[in-house]
């Protein structure tokens, strides 16, 4: 996959479609479907539409309260998961799309077997 074609997987709130469990069984990815991912609406995928910005980290008001506590609460790392994203928004702010990619293709995600083998031993 080229350089832009990886750019159309990367979200406004700091994901990165092609290392979700769902992208292509499910889901073509946040940007594809324009903020309506295969588990609802994105409603930080329209608040960045809304303000004409590439991804929340280009925010005046990042880091914000909306978008740190915007997660899935069903998911046990769902928190984390949320602060991850933020450090990775600034740092594409900072150092830009093709540092990030790089970045977020290398850092480990919990993938949701993982979380929901988490909530069955609790």
């Amino acid at each position: 996959m080229n350089k832009s074609d990886c750019m159309k997987l990367a979200t406004p709130c700091g994901e990165y479609c092609g290392l979700c469990p769902h992208y292509k069984e499910e889901c073509d990815g946040c940007s594809f479907h324009k903020g309506h991912p295969s588990w609802g609406e994105c409603k930080l995928y329209a608040c960045v539409s809304k303000h004409g910005i590439e991804h929340c980290g280009l925010c005046a008001d990042f880091p914000y309260d909306f978008q740190i506590r915007y997660f899935d609460p069903n998911n046990p790392e769902g928190q984390r998961n949320a602060v991850v994203r933020t450090g990775l928004l600034a740092y594409r702010k900072k150092h830009g799309n093709k540092k990030w990619l790089e970045l977020v293709k290398k850092t480990p995600k919990v993938r949701l077997e993982n979380a929901e083998d988490a909530v069955r031993q609790q």
